[in-house]
């Protein structure tokens, strides 16, 4: 670190913004994924309840073919999340080596407090929403298989 506290400041206020820009775009990657498996879910239904047109060859197709699609967009959500947090948790560890360099330490002091209320972190919450998700799709996907074998 700097000998000069100004910059070392400076510097900490720089990388903090860094780490914010990533949580927000993990935020604005988590209600894309969201609306996008909504939609998903929503045409499974829509082709379920017989609202398009097509013949019963393409709509057993279909439902079949949508929950996969879904399955396979969740795994993607879930490393993207994954990724996030590794990215996230590397910035916040250079944060709290640099705090070392400052006269207060607020997020190892806030990590600390989170951690002796018993509150889990969001991160650990959200890595079930895809997993939610692929359960969902599973369900759907074996529901389909029955009625085609039907």
């Amino acid at each position: 670190m700097s000998d000069k506290p100004d910059q070392t400041f400076e510097l900490y206020k720089i990388y903090l913004a860094t780490a914010e820009k990533v949580s927000d775009r993990r935020a604005a990657a988590n209600t894309w994924m969201l609306s996008v498996n909504s939609a998903i879910s929503a045409l499974y239904g829509y082709l379920k309840m017989g609202g398009a047109s097509v013949s019963e060859f393409e709509q057993g197709f279909w439902l079949l073919a949508i929950p996969a699609a879904g399955i396979i967009v969740c795994f993607a959500w879930a490393v993207l999340l994954a990724s996030y947090s590794k990215l996230n948790g590397a910035k916040f560890q250079v944060l709290h080596e640099m705090e070392k360099s400052l006269p207060v330490a607020p997020f190892e002091r806030e990590q600390k407090i989170y951690k002796a209320m018993g509150r889990r972190s969001f991160t650990g919450l959200e890595k079930w929403a895809p997993f939610a998700f692929i359960g969902l799709y599973g369900i759907l996907l074996l529901a389909s298989v029955i009625q085609a074998l039907r």
